[in-house]
């Protein structure tokens, strides 16, 4: 197993040559970090209570489940989301920078949405409990921890080291295996570009088609 330093050391140069590789060639339609950090720094508390009426108002659960777990496999479950990821994706669909499956639909349901109402809405669905991570011993793809000659990071390096994710890194874990191939390869392929610094982007561009189906298989239910 990997040091724990050398997993850190590994992933922060990757991500400084990622980022300096993106410097001139910003996409204007997503985010800097910067900017993210002055969008965060004046969200409004959200409320969980006012946020559960809001999902259930506004037809949430028609695609992705009462409690924010779609049955459907082709749709995210959002249950369990950290809040200031889940705002930021919602900020992302109203102001149009996501692109590709369901992108229209999400535009036009968050388009009448204010700041207050997002906030109440990621609340409540960061307090769902979702599904978890099921170990699947000795099926680790390799690419999990990583491939220096790529300078792809360790997964767990921004994801957690069980895919439960951080504020602004989305959770893994329990996952829908089809949804995870389904971003993965659309970050690839340059339909999804709303992520900072195009970060996840250039990763999923060195992944082949094997690698992204192992790590669907591992995070995914």
């Amino acid at each position: 197993m990997m040091p724990q330093h050398g997993l850190w050391t590994m992933a922060a140069a990757a991500f400084f040559l990622l980022s300096a590789f993106d410097a001139g060639s910003a996409r204007a339609d997503a985010l800097s970090m910067n900017a993210l950090r002055e969008v965060l720094n004046v969200r409004p508390q959200g409320d969980a209570q006012v946020g559960a009426a809001l999902f259930a108002a506004t037809g949430c659960a028609g695609c992705h489940g009462e409690a924010g777990i779609s049955a459907n496999p082709e749709w995210p479950i959002l249950a369990g989301q950290r809040s200031p990821y889940l705002y930021k994706m919602l900020l992302d669909y109203r102001a149009g920078r996501m692109q590709g499956q369901g992108a229209g639909m999400m535009a036009a349901v968050t388009a009448n949405l204010n700041e207050q109402q997002i906030s109440d809405l990621a609340e409540w669905l960061s307090r769902q409990t979702r599904p978890m991570l099921i170990r699947h011993t000795g099926r680790e793809p390799a690419v999990l921890k990583g491939d220096r000659s790529r300078l792809i990071p360790p997964c767990e390096a921004c994801h957690g080291a069980n895919g439960q994710g951080w504020d602004l890194q989305p959770t893994l874990a329990g996952q829908h295996r089809a949804y995870l191939v389904s971003v993965l390869n659309r970050f690839k392929s340059g339909e999804r570009n709303n992520d900072i610094n195009a970060g996840m982007a250039q990763i999923a561009r060195k992944l082949n088609e094997q690698e992204i189906s192992a790590l669907a298989d591992y995070y995914g239910k």
